[in-house]
């Protein structure tokens, strides 16, 4: 049943949840349930330290989560019948929440990339456009709207996985041919799958020389997969500074190796 309040722009109130509906263009489309649990956890010895941003359909006057989608789950958890909220009057909402949620890191890959191209069909604006609303180089944006050239299958399934690197799915939809993203995922998830899996073969002891190669061959790995936009800028520099380290050490190793 419709609310009956007036709200106040930019107001805090205090919510009931049952009022408090999830927005069907909400970006954020995976829960993951250990994050929830702590959450949950922490909601209920501190509570929701963070107000929900919330809008009312001026038609139906219902009451929509516009920010704050897992505090929203984690009060519900906890058993709080209302939550802080402040109220957005704004026909931007959309950009609001895909704004709230990248900055606080809170959507896979696929989730932002679907809300970008949907705030992109929805506005018509051009991809300069969203790169100004994010705040993002214009290249940055466009390699994000490229995973919804992913197919189908794939999106669904990475939608509900954040371990699925931004790189990866970058470069999977730079094949041409949707039977090729789908090969090149299906090997990928073979690889990971095969990294993942314990080596019950009894094998002969591995030489130091191999066991230096293999380390050498998951620092590559890592530093392949480096996606730079998931970091502060205070990690970036820790990181570029340990690899320039890294890259002097190598230097100086490879000089000494016997010809």
């Amino acid at each position: 049943m419709a609310t009956a309040e007036t709200y106040t722009p930019s107001q805090l109130y205090s919510v009931p949840l049952a009022e408090l509906q999830s927005d069907p263009n909400q970006p954020r489309k995976y829960l993951d349930s250990q994050a929830l649990e702590e959450l949950t956890a922490s909601v209920v010895q501190h509570g929701v330290l963070e107000p929900i941003l919330f809008r009312q359909d001026k038609q139906t006057g219902f009451l929509y989560v516009i920010a704050g989608e897992r505090r929203c789950a984690a009060a519900r958890k906890a058993g709080l019948s209302t939550v802080p909220a402040v109220f957005i009057d704004s026909d931007n909402y959309a950009e609001i929440a895909l704004v709230e949620n990248i900055l606080r890191q809170d959507l896979t890959p696929v989730e932002e990339a679907e809300a970008l191209k949907r705030l992109q069909d929805d506005h018509a604006y051009k991809q300069e456009d969203l790169a100004r609303i994010l705040g993002k180089a214009p290249a940055t944006i466009s390699e994000t709207l490229s995973i919804t050239k992913l197919p189908q299958q794939v999106r669904d399934e990475c939608r509900q996985d954040p371990n699925v690197p931004k790189k990866v799915l970058i470069g999977l939809a730079k094949n041409k041919q949707q039977r090729s993203m789908i090969t090149q995922y299906q090997n990928y998830r073979k690889a990971q799958a095969k990294a993942a899996a314990p080596n019950t073969r009894t094998t002969a002891k591995t030489s130091p020389a191999q066991t230096m190669v293999g380390a050498l061959e998951t620092v590559e790995k890592k530093v392949s997969a480096l996606d730079f936009e998931t970091f502060s800028g205070e990690d970036v520099q820790l990181i570029s500074n340990a690899m320039k380290g890294l890259q002097i050490t190598l230097k100086e190793t490879i000089a000494r190796i016997p010809q």
